[in-house]
């Protein structure tokens, strides 16, 4: 895999999840914007890692910063930029030591259908269809942290970008 895939899913992914492949064990699932799916011969952890490289920040970092504001040590809403923020939900049983999480671009998600009581479909606007092991209302509760956790990374980010935007940040260059 090479860093195209990771900007490819940063322009137009809804979302990867883990998936076993015959022949190939584990691999990573992109779902993407045009209705298409696309495979990769990589881990779902090595991709989630590429991808949060490709934005300058790490799991560690967010959960730290994040996770205490939504009270959550494990699945926490990760910020990535303005309005891209991915969500964790469970989408398989593992085997042995492979990732069961699947990660979804919030803006993304269309809506949420129970199919029984810890387990429920996500529907994303492209019409792509994806259970995940997790109740609707546990759906929601993910759906409400990460929108609280991109108000909070916009508090601290806002008046920086402004700065930048309106050219008034100082820059210091050095004269050699």
């Amino acid at each position: 895999m090479d860093w195209k895939e990771v900007k490819r899913f940063a322009y137009t992914g809804q979302a990867f999840i883990p998936v076993n492949v015959e022949n190939r064990g584990d691999s990573v699932k992109l779902f993407l914007r045009s209705g298409e799916t696309k495979l990769l011969d990589v881990q779902s952890s090595l991709f989630l890692k590429r991808l949060l490289t490709f934005f300058g920040t790490s799991i560690s970092i967010n959960r730290h910063r994040y996770g205490e504001l939504v009270g959550k040590k494990q699945l926490v809403p990760i910020v990535l930029s303005y309005g891209f923020t991915i969500i964790p939900f469970n989408v398989r049983e593992p085997v042995g030591r492979q990732s069961r999480v699947g990660w979804f671009v919030s803006r993304e998600i269309e809506q949420f259908r129970q199919r029984s009581p810890q387990c429920t479909t996500i529907h994303l606007l492209s019409g792509h269809q994806i259970p995940v092991f997790h109740s609707r209302k546990f759906c929601i509760d993910q759906l409400k942290n990460a929108k609280w956790i991109e108000m909070c990374y916009g508090e601290i980010h806002e008046p920086h970008r402004r700065q930048w935007i309106n050219g008034s940040a100082v820059c210091e260059t050095v004269v050699m």
